[in-house]
């Protein structure tokens, strides 16, 4: 099923207004592995790449996607959202599910399919969330290394606890990224920004801890030099004053360091209702890396 099904004419162009058009919505999952992260890039593998060759060779027409996160290279998605128009085509939701996951490698799936109203657009999303797993343990994770920062040494899980209260509230969050002047306004709300311990590891001789975090928006490399600032407070490398200060003085120098690629997933993505003035603080002033 695929290609073959659309030649046979599964998925036929409908409608005679030129102007008439189709908005799906597209949640997907993906390991960010392999890829230079969600962005189209010429010359490199990309998943908005991928899809969008794939939407093509179903559909029959180019079509560009919107996009909840624009994860980083390195950067997984287990629930992502993306959106595109296109001139109206007969195709069953779960056939264009279908037909898109034939020709996606498997580590790219497109988890639903579905027509969505001819406004929505997903990189309007209200808020996204992101999750960072975090182990303490002298035992290489073999199977776990593509989707864990492993880091020796002890880690002060109260310390973790304290800097990450620092960050819920609208603010300035310029220091947690090597991009501000590519933004026109680096203001967002965090609404929530937590450590849990999560558990042994599973040989037992170490610890796992999850971080969680939701804001309005996010910039690039935000949640990785959060967290790998934290682990320096958690490892003794900084103290939480230190912390304190470098976020409140916008300086990204001032900051630790930056956590590993592999460790980050976006994790929710939600689209409730906006109110006005609500929303991230402006968007970029050119087109940025990837958030997170």
């Amino acid at each position: 099923m695929g290609i073959r099904d659309a030649e046979r004419g599964s998925f036929r162009r409908g409608g005679s207004s030129v102007a008439a058009r189709q908005v799906w919505r597209l949640d997907l999952a993906y390991e960010g592995t392999a890829y230079r992260g969600w962005a189209a890039q010429p010359g490199h593998s990309t998943v908005q790449g991928l899809l969008e060759e794939a939407l093509a060779t179903v559909l029959r027409q180019r079509v560009r996607l919107s996009v909840a996160g624009r994860t980083d290279a390195g950067v997984h998605a287990w629930a992502q959202v993306a959106s595109f128009a296109c001139a109206p085509v007969e195709v069953a939701p779960e056939r264009l599910r279908l037909s898109l996951n034939a020709l996606l490698p498997p580590d790219v799936a497109v988890l639903r399919a579905a027509p969505a109203p001819t406004d929505f657009v997903a990189r309007q999303a209200t808020s996204r969330s992101y999750r960072y797993e975090l182990w303490a343990t002298a035992v290489k994770p073999v199977r776990q290394r593509a989707f864990v920062w492993a880091v020796r040494g002890a880690v002060d899980s109260a310390a973790l606890r304290t800097v990450a209260a620092l960050l819920p509230g609208r603010r300035d969050f310029a220091a947690l990224t090597p991009s501000a002047r590519m933004y026109r306004s680096c203001i967002r709300e965090v609404t929530a920004a937590a450590w849990r311990d999560a558990g042994p590891t599973p040989d037992g001789e170490g610890r796992r801890w999850l971080f969680e975090i939701t804001a309005d928006g996010f910039l690039h490399n935000m949640v990785r030099v959060a967290v790998g600032s934290m682990v320096d407070v958690a490892q003794g490398r900084m103290s939480p004053e230190a912390f304190a200060a470098a976020l409140a003085c916008g300086e990204r120098r001032r900051m630790g360091q930056t956590a590993p690629a592999h460790g980050l997933a976006l994790v929710a993505v939600s689209y409730e209702a906006r109110r006005p003035g609500d929303g991230p603080g402006a968007g970029p002033a050119v087109t940025p890396p990837g958030s997170g």
